[in-house]
């Protein structure tokens, strides 16, 4: 019965560590991101789109992110927006938020 016992503990303490160890949510920045208008608080890792131009995007993120030509981060990255500047891109389509 001891046996049982200490396999159950083991099993149930194994089985703890294992869920610890799983990553958290996979935020790409934090803070607030504004692209033409709408606002993404702690934006995660991928592509935001404008919806029409110019596209003025607001950085109050702790990452550069890049802007597109294209809808989807398609095409050459137009330029870049650091943490606390405003631009304004006349044939931006959309914003890419690294990992």
């Amino acid at each position: 019965m001891r046996g049982r016992i200490t396999a159950g503990v083991a099993a149930a303490i194994t089985a703890g560590v294992m869920l610890l160890a799983l990553p958290g949510p996979a935020l790409a920045a934090e803070g607030v991101l504004t692209v033409s208008g709408a606002t993404y608080e702690n934006p995660a890792k991928g592509c935001y789109t404008g919806g029409f131009s110019p596209l003025v995007v607001e950085n109050r993120t702790n990452v550069t992110v890049f802007v597109h030509g294209g809808e989807d981060c398609k095409g050459v990255a137009q330029g870049w927006v650091s943490p606390g500047e405003k631009r304004v891109f006349e044939f931006g389509g959309s914003v890419q938020v690294p990992s």
